[in-house]
Parts: C-alpha cells; structure tokens; sequence
C-alpha cells in the first residue's frame, strides 16, 4: 500500500482512486466494500478492482470483503492507492451463530456444521432444503414430492421417534420460525447445530437437531442495488415403459378373450386413429419464473436491507401452478452509544393450484377406451382396469387452491450494560392465515356427485426472550462467555370448515354453500405455550482449552401438572493441540482440535390437550329403530403421567487444517438415544378402540460424518474451491414398551398387508415382506417357507421376514467451484447408498391384483413366463394361471435405491461495468437434475410417495423430480 502518514492534516477533500487486489495472487477483487468511517460516504471496487471515492484527507478508510482480514487505511497526500487484502482461508476467527449467541469457529466445542452463500450462489436455488441437500453432514433431505413446493422430509442424525414429529426445529434470526420457503437470497448463513452440546440449549425441541438462518444485513455505505431473474425448463427425465393401445388391446383379448377388443378397433389402435397415451396427456413441459431483487446499504449508525422475490411455476404435470411472493426489510440502528436496535420483517404469500396428483393411476388406466361419453360430456371410467375416477377428467374438470399469507415481525433491542455485560429483548409475532378450497364436479365420473370444501387455519405464534450476556477476555489469556436466558412463547389456532354435496350449478365451483343440497360444517381451537430458562457458560483459555457447560428447563402446557417441567442440560470440551507450545516450531497444523460432548435435548411433539381425558361424540342407531341417537363415548383417555421424551446424545471430533487453512478436514463419531418415546398404544376394540399416550421404547442412531474443504489451485487467473462431505448413519429400535414389533394398517386395496415394522433390533422404516425364490414349473411366483427353508405359491403371514430399510446408511456431497477470469464453473454431486425402495408403481402395472386389475407395463407383458419362450428369461409370472398369487409386500418388489445425481452444473459469465456500462452484468445457464446413476427402475429413487398410508420409502406413483434448464442474468449496481 503506498500511502505517507503525518500527525496533523487539513481538511482537504478530494477523490482518491486506486484498485484493491489480492495480496497472494495480485488477482483484482470485485466488489469490495469501501467506506469513510463516520460518514455516509462509500463505494464497491468494479470487475478491476478499481475504485474512486471523494473523501477528506486523514480520513480513516475500511476496506471489507468476505473471506478477506478486514483493513483500516488512514489518507494522506497521496490519491492512488494500491491496498492489498489477505484471504482468510482459514476461516478459523469467522463467528458461527450457535444460538442465543455467537462464537468464533476456532473455539467451538460442540458439532455444527455450518454453510455460507458462497456455497450455493452459483446455483438457482428455490427452497432451504435445495441448500441442504448434501451439503452439511449429517443431515439427510429426501423428496416427498418432485411437484413444485412439494413436501420435503428433513433428517438430522437420524429418525428419533416413531409418534411425534422428528422434523428439526428451525430457527431464523434467533426466534422460532421460517423453514423452507424463505427466499434463498435473503440468507447470510445456515448453521446445522447437531450434538447434545449445540442442540440442548433448545431444550425441549432440539432433540431432532436445530437448523439456524441468518438473514442479511445492510452494510456501511452507498446503495448496493442487485436485479436477479431465472427462467428455467423443466421436463420429467424418465417415463416407463408402457404397452401402446395396440399392445394393451392384444393383452386383453389374449388373457380376456380374443373378442374383448373387436377387429376393427383393433385396426384403429394399430394405425393410431384411436387410443390414448396418458403419459403424453398428463405430463407436459414446465416453465419456472424467479425474480428477485434487493437494496443495502446505510451510514455507520443506521443500515438496511430491503428484497423482494417473485417465483412463478408451472409443474411438468397439466393443470399444476405455484406461486410464491416475499419481501423483506431488515434494519439496524445505533439509537445511542449504548442502545441498539434490529428490526426484520416480512411478508410472503403463497398459491398452489391443483397441487396433487394420482400418478399411480394414470399409470394404471388402460389406453383402450373412450375418454368421455359423447352426448353427456362425462368422462370415462376404465372399463378393463383401474377403479378410480378418469384422471383427465379429475385434472381439467376438479380444481383446487391453496393459499398462505404469512406476517413476521421481530424486534431485538440490545443495550450495553458495561464493558462486556450486554441486555438485550427479543420480541417476534408470526401471523398466518392458510385459506384451502376443492371443487369437485359431476362430469369426473359416471355418477360422481357433485361437491365443493372451504377451509381455513389461522395462527399466532408469539416469542418472548430476555438475554443477558457477559463476554470478557482476562489478561490476555481467559476468555469467558456467560448467557442467561428467560423465554416466554405461545401459539394459538383457530380452523374453520364447510362442505358441501350435489350442487344446483357448477358455475361458482367452490363459491357459495347454499348451492349444495347437503351441507356440513365444522370448526376448532387450540392453543399451546411455553416458558423456559436456561443457562450457558464458554470458557477459552488461549484458545487452546475451551469448555461449554448448559442447562435448559422447559415448561409445556401440553402435559400435566406434575409433568410439565423437562430438565436438559450438556457439556462439552475441546483442546487444540496446534496451539500447544510444543507444536509451535511445527508447520503442518494450522488447526488440529479435538472435540468430545454429552448432553440430553427433549421431544413434546404432541398436540394440544392429549393427556386430558376427552370424550368423543358418537351416534347410534337406537335398537334397530332407526332413529339416529346422539350420545358420547371415550375419546382419548387421560394420561397425566405422560412427559418429555428425551434424546441423550454423545459426540466425538476432531478438527484438522493444514497448508494456510487451504485444506481442512473434520471427522465425528456420535450416538442418540432416544428414551421414553411418546408412544401411542392401541385400545382394544371391546374397550372402545383408539389409542392413548405413554413414555415407552427407545430408538438409538450412531453413525460417523466426515468434512473436506480445499482450494487446490489459487492463481492470479484460476481459482478451484472443492468441498466433499460423507454421513453414515445406523438406525436400530431398542426397545418398544414390551412389544416385540408393532405393524400398521394393511394395504387392502393392494391386496397387501402392513408392508412396514417397527421391530426391536431393526432400523425403523424396515419393510415386512415374503421372500420370492423364483417361479414354478407352471409360472407361479414361488415364496420361502420360513418354518422350513421349502418353496410355496401360498405363503401365509408365517413366512413374512423383516428385510431391507427406507433410509440411506450413506449420503454423499461434492461441490465444485471453478473460476477463471471472468468466467464461473460449478457442479454439484449428491448420492444415497444403502437405501430400499418398495416399487408398488412396478406392481400395480404388472400384476392383476386389487384396485388394479390389468398390466400395462411392457416388461411385464412381453417378458412374462406365458409370453417367453425359454421360460428361463421370464421376468414376471404367469397372468393366466388363477393359482398364481402375486404381492406387492413381497422382496420381488424391494428394490436398491442407491443413486448417485448430478444435482446441478453451472456455467456463468460476468460482464464488467465498464462494458455492460450501467451494471456488473451476470449470465448464466445451468441444469439441474443433470442425470442419475441408480438401478432402481422407478421414475426417481430419491421421492417417495405413500399415498394415505403415511409409509416411508414406499412408492405409489411418487413424483420426480424433473431436469431443469436454467438461464439467468443477474446485474449489480
């Protein structure tokens, strides 16, 4: 830096330029943030580095950009200046939020895993979980649902609970709240907190894990103005291979008949003049939309950050839309040298249209027939196969819409005490009204009634916290930080509902109830609250011995008196061995930490009211009179000894980085056990069924995570950032109450049984199946006899096995980062091992069982033992042989779900000010979904789809998740 320094200056104001590189590479940095202190005066380097900015001299100027040392430089006589920034790649003093507070990364003692933005930023990401998936260890994001703001199923270190809820607990700019749906550009951070140490200061609802977001802030100096749009194309990447209307119509009159499709038909299906491809018909080519824009900026004692985003996409499904807008405004304020105050707020809304899809069924529905009858207008049901509705006809005709509009207001006042004793008050209130309404019309079905539904759920979520924190270095060496907190939170709910049947008129679809011959109605309320108190205290002795001790009490309104109370503390310690004294002549280890914890988080995840004792209202038919009598019944006996289920969890790491930070490397070994479960045990029926309340069973996950982050090549010109993470996870379920196993509802209309257990020894989410061998003589599927190791066509409940597991035992991420000049190249990879799936789509298209009744899968028609030849290549059993038992719980259907994706590749090119003239101008095209490596012959082995049945890793028609193209310009101001 060349800039002359005297002790006395005149206030000589004039503009200064020069340009800011590199201190390693000498590579201009773009961007940089300028400003003079104590002034509203600022500027950001250009794609050069170069900058000019009108300040006095003697002024002191603040030179900030991520992941650089933050510099100080004092003007003098001389104007250009050349300032060098040094990267802090090792990261060690950034802060991680861990929650109520704030530590430097090289003196965490508990298991969190953090993410920033430039991570992703490459990458058209639209959700929280995008950000996720496959990025943080440990932390495992399946698709429920391919659809657009479709379901997202959410793991940390495991499933934890059988009955409750084990989503973990988002957190979002210190309060209860947000999740998936924010907009990406908003967030500055996410933290993963994942062990007992990190989690416990949650208390009662970090037992899942805790994931923390930080939204942006505004920073010192002129306006930063960013305008960013995406359109992407979307299309399903994989069909299955269907028989065609002449190759359905020749099954048919081979296992029907020979005049169940007449010769002339037969023609027309053969040339094409007739019959329906309902894969080309209900699938189509989606269109996404994503707008965004934002402003910063702000002097030394008052700084703002205002975005909006506006996402607009159409499914690759006919009929599907979804909506979302946002805006954001977060403010700063230096009210006195004393008191400061942070504002956030925001608003969003949300529309889906026609959000579900049965594609299990049009899978499923032959291509031999009439789409609708030609004088009424009605369509079609499937005169040879599937008994549901025409799913056209449901699609254009039905329609649905979904709405949230959604209000967060959080205001934290801080106030410095004395040196290091810091007050602060929290205060946040969520609104939210999710209005829902379903139209049904008459023309679906040959005799469907007519009918509409409005319902509404309306929320007010409230958080209260007072925080005092003493934060305190002694002597150089002792640095301590203690925090006490005092909680208060509450929700309260109100829902509302009105049906309606047989309607006059379908002109108002879901509008006006007294349109409908029948009508009914309903309503309800509930409200939940808690207060907690908690203590937490870090100690550091330079840096080299640190221990975090924490205890958290929670009380529940959800349990009884005597109950209500849950107890939770942790501990945790960490040595860093590189800053012993004998490792300091040594020059491999920047970093080399070990860390241990132990700790104990809990689980309420039970609804409002359900250890009181209530009744239920019943009606009954007065001794065969007739005559409909009202009376009650018990609903839910009371159970005032139900508590806490709790999570006891150990955990084991070690920190490493070595070359200057450039290669850093993190490994952890970790155990929870989940005792007490909230466990519902059934009621037998002659006692009145249902189920109650109680704290039995115990679940345990351990598992190993392992973290690599490098930057093999640095260059003035290219620059690769490359990050690889590794989880493996065991689940096993220890103890169920007594029970030996518990199984769910069986799947009649499959012609199944409960196709899941829970069994003592095995992972949850394990399938309960028959054993296929192979296939007789005659072409029936042959079973293993367990009792004797033998072969049946006629298995008996006997002969199920308990086999395979929904979850991945391995999840996998690499990210890459290239950049050469102007130029930006990223790919992202993301793989699951281990996992199984249970192909019902694959049975129900090539099996005549249950509520399908016909094959239409190709394979299982033209490589079925009656079609072949050499009976040796059957794949598929015999479908004319009536001895011939075929079931979907069976191991024939369970298949490997190991895939590995290309989950997204980028490349983008950035056109400096000077050429683009207004703006620092962006363009990029990338593709997301890119392929799949995987043998699992369904659409996606990353969705699942279970239908009502509330089973995991069971797929009925799931939903992929389609490739995506997407071209982006992004301008920066």
């Amino acid at each position: 830096m060349l800039v002359s320094v005297s002790s006395t200056w005149a206030q000589v104001t004039q503009n200064y330029s020069g340009v800011v590189v590199d201190a390693a590479s000498s590579e201009p940095l773009i961007g940089v943030n300028i400003t003079q202190e104590g002034t509203e005066t600022g500027t950001i380097t250009d794609v050069d580095g170069r900058f000019v900015i009108h300040a006095t001299e003697g002024a002191m100027l603040h030179i900030s950009y991520i992941g650089y040392e933050t510099q100080e430089v004092q003007l003098g006589k001389e104007t250009n200046l050349q300032i060098l920034l040094k990267e802090d790649l090792t990261q060690l003093d950034e802060v991680v939020v861990i929650g109520y507070g704030a530590v430097k990364k090289s003196d965490l003692t508990g298991s969190v895993s953090s993410i920033s933005t430039k991570q992703y930023k490459e990458q058209p990401v639209k959700r929280v979980s995008d950000i996720l998936q496959g990025r943080a260890t440990g932390v495992q994001v399946t698709n429920t649902d391919g659809m657009p703001g479709g379901g997202v199923k959410i793991r940390v270190r495991g499933t934890t609970s059988i009955n409750t809820g084990c989503e973990p607990l988002y957190v979002t700019d210190g309060v209860v709240g947000g999740g998936l749906d924010m907009n990406p550009d908003d967030i500055a951070s996410i933290e993963v907190l994942k062990d007992a140490s990190a989690t416990a200061i949650y208390g009662s609802r970090g037992a899942n894990g805790v994931i923390l977001i930080t939204t942006k802030k505004g920073a010192e100096g002129k306006p930063s103005i960013s305008v960013e749009a995406n359109v992407g194309i979307s299309n399903i990447i994989k069909k299955y291979d269907l028989l065609s209307p002449y190759e359905y119509a020749q099954a048919l009159n081979y296992y029907r008949g020979g005049a169940t499709i007449s010769a002339e038909d037969m023609e027309a299906y053969r040339t094409g003049q007739k019959g329906i491809d309902w894969q080309d018909i209900m699938l189509q080519t989606g269109v996404s939309q994503d707008y965004r824009v934002s402003v910063s900026g702000g002097n030394k004692k008052n700084r703002y950050y205002i975005s909006a985003n506006f996402l607009d996409q159409t499914a690759i499904t006919i009929t599907t839309k979804n909506q979302r807008a946002q805006m954001r405004v977060n403010l700063d304020n230096e009210l006195t040298d004393r008191l400061t105050m942070s504002t956030k707020l925001s608003m969003s809304y949300s529309h889906r249209h026609n959000g579900d899809i049965d594609m299990m069924t049009f899978l499923n529905y032959s291509p031999t027939m009439e789409m609708r009858d030609p004088e009424t207008g009605i369509y079609n049901k499937d005169p040879y196969n599937a008994v549901d509705a025409n799913p056209y006809g449901r699609r254009v005709e039905n329609y649905e819409d979904s709405y949230n509009y959604n209000f967060d207001g959080n205001v934290n006042l801080t106030y410095k005490i004395i040196d290091g004793l810091t007050f602060s008050a929290q205060g946040y209130l969520n609104y939210s009204h999710s209005p829902s309404y379903t139209f049904t019309s008459s023309l679906t079905a040959p005799g469907e009634l007519s009918g509409m539904t409005n319902s509404g759920v309306h929320g007010v979520t409230w958080q209260n916290i007072e925080n005092v924190t003493y934060d305190k270095t002694f002597n150089k060496d002792h640095h301590l930080t203690a925090t006490a907190v005092f909680e208060l939170s509450g929700y309260e709910g109100k829902n509302i509902s009105i049906a309606g049947s047989e309607l006059n008129n379908e002109f108002v679809g879901y509008w006006n109830v007294n349109n409908a011959a029948n009508i009914t109605a309903n309503n309800g309320y509930s409200a939940s609250s808690m207060v907690s108190a908690l203590g937490r205290v870090m100690y550091s002795y330079k840096s080299r011995y640190m221990a975090t001790v924490t205890l958290r009490a929670d009380g529940s309104s959800k349990f009884s008196e005597g109950n209500k109370w849950g107890y939770f503390p942790s501990a945790a310690l960490a040595w860093n061995i590189a800053e012993e004294n004998f490792m300091q002549n040594q020059n491999i280890f920047d970093q080399l930490k070990l860390r241990a914890s132990f700790g104990v988080s809990g689980n309420s995840g039970i609804s409002s009211y359900s250890t009181l004792g209530m009744l239920a209202e019943k009606n009954y038919d007065s001794w065969g009179s007739g005559q409909i009598w009202n009376g009650y019944w018990s609903g839910l006996p009371a159970t005032p000894d139900v508590t806490w289920e709790s999570t006891y969890q150990y955990n084991v790491g070690v920190d490493a980085s070595v070359l200057d930070g450039r290669l850093s490397f993190t490994a952890e070994w970790f155990r929870k056990d989940t005792k007490d479960l909230l466990l519902r045990k059934p009621i037998p029926a002659y006692n009145g069924g249902g189920s109650f309340w109680v704290n039995h069973g115990e679940i345990r996950n351990h598992g190993v995570e392992f973290n690599i982050a490098a930057t093999p090549v640095a260059t003035k010109d290219l620059r690769w950032d490359t990050s690889f993470n590794a989880s493996w996870l065991h689940n096993e379920v220890i103890d169920l109450g007594g029970d030996d196993f518990i199984v769910g509802e069986n799947l009649t209309g499959f012609g199944a049984g409960p196709i899941e257990i829970k069994k003592v020894g095995y992972p949850i989410g394990s399938f309960y199946v028959y054993e296929w061998q192979n296939f007789s003589k005659d072409g029936l599927n042959l079973y293993k006899h367990q009792a004797d190791g033998s072969y049946t066509s006629t298995p008996t409940s006997d002969d199920l096995v308990v086999k395979g597991q929904a979850e991945p035992s391995w999840t996998f991420g690499w990210n890459n980062t290239v950049t050469w000049k102007n130029w930006t190249f990223n790919c992202f990879f993301n793989a699951a091992l281990g996992a199984d799936r249970l192909n019902m789509s694959r049975f129900a298209m090539s099996s005549m069982v249950g509520k399908y009744k016909f094959i239409t899968l190709a394979d299982a028609y033209y490589k079925s033992w009656d079609m072949v030849e050499n009976k040796a290549d059957a794949l598929y059993s015999t479908h004319s042989n009536s001895n011939n038992k075929d079931y979907p719980d069976s191991d024939f259907y369970l298949e490997d779900a190991s895939y590995i994706k290309l989950k997204n590749i980028t490349v983008a090119y950035t056109i400096p000010r000077k050429w683009a003239r207004i703006a620092d101008l962006q363009l990029s095209v990338s593709a997301q979904n890119v392929f799949t490596l995987t043998h699992y012959t369904g659409m996606d082995p990353e969705v699942i789809n279970a239908g009502p049945y509330g089973l995991n890793g069971v797929d009925m028609g799931a939903y992929p998740v389609p490739r995506t193209f997407t071209f982006g310009v992004k301008l920066n101001f």
